[in-house]
């Protein structure tokens, strides 16, 4: 069987008269001449081999055949007309989408503004919570566009560039029933011959290193999987006061030797330097600190 061959602009003047019900109507509509229309009508019935009107007049009415094919018609229609508004904006849409990967440090608070303020921009983002290395693996292959980790107190090399972002407070949290005996402030030792619970992947070594302090520790990269372990006394947490772990079930902030005046944790914003994105990571860079600074007045992080 032979291929039927129709144009979209027949099936815009078939659908155009079905709405419109005459040539006149449709053509004043689709701002084409009458004739025109009449012409792609006949060539659309020519290539069917039915009529798709009756022709009364001036007036046209669906034949059988018409009323039968007349809703698929619409539909495709629909259909072109998505496929159109579309692909006007992919020139535009392929600058106006971001990804950021995160520490899982990084305030929930601060995220969640930033979501909103890249919606109003019409900016897509797309967020990763993921450990530094795989991070910075993500940004040199070109998948992911910014950073936001823990500085790491090295260089970043050739490949990256960072900027410093803010810090967030760190204090020491347990269970309740996990130093049920101590008055006194507890020293680093105590610590290190109880688990520690430590919120990040093991396999991200340089950050877990600096957050250990005890000698048994317990991993999780898992926001709700951390409190479940700290709740249960499985370990304790050098945790950000962000976290609010003192809400937590029957977990308090301890009382240390070395208190958690200027505790902290610096975090920065690293990303892969001649992306084709530059000019909007460069307006993230800008956004980025005001919005830090602003979240953590308003929730005192």
């Amino acid at each position: 069987m032979s291929s039927l061959l129709y144009s979209f602009a027949q099936l815009e003047a078939f659908t155009a008269v079905v709405e419109h019900g005459s040539l006149m109507q449709a053509a004043i509509r689709l701002g084409k001449d009458r004739t025109t229309l009449r012409d792609l009508i006949d060539f659309l019935e020519d290539g069917l081999g039915y009529p798709l009107f009756i022709r009364e007049g001036r007036t046209l009415r669906l034949t059988p055949e018409g009323e039968q094919l007349q809703r698929q018609a619409h539909l495709l229609m629909r259909q072109v007309k998505a496929f159109e508004a579309f692909a006007r904006k992919v020139p535009d849409g392929a600058s106006q989408q971001a990804t950021l990967v995160y520490d899982p440090f990084t305030p929930r608070a601060f995220l969640r503004a930033l979501i909103g303020v890249m919606a109003d921009r019409g900016t897509r983002l797309s967020l990763i919570g993921a450990s530094r290395d795989v991070a910075e693996d993500l940004l040199a292959k070109g998948q992911a566009d910014l950073g936001i980790f823990q500085a790491r107190n090295r260089s970043v090399g050739n490949e990256m560039e960072w900027r410093a972002l803010g810090a967030i407070d760190m204090d020491f949290y347990a269970s309740t029933a996990l130093f049920p005996s101590a008055e006194q402030p507890l020293s680093l030792l105590d610590l290190s011959l109880v688990p520690q619970v430590i919120m990040h992947s093991a396999s991200d070594e340089p950050v877990a290193r600096r957050l250990q302090i005890s000698g048994h520790t317990l991993f999780t990269s898992e926001p709700g999987m951390l409190r479940e372990l700290v709740e249960q006394g499985c370990g304790w947490g050098f945790l950000p006061t962000h976290f609010a772990a003192e809400t937590w079930r029957n977990v308090r902030a301890l009382r240390t030797e070395v208190g958690n005046q200027g505790i902290g944790q610096t975090m920065v914003t690293i990303w892969k330097p001649g992306s084709d994105k530059r000019v909007m990571i460069e307006e993230l860079l800008t956004l980025l600190p005001t919005l830090w600074r602003k979240k953590t007045r308003e929730c005192g992080l």
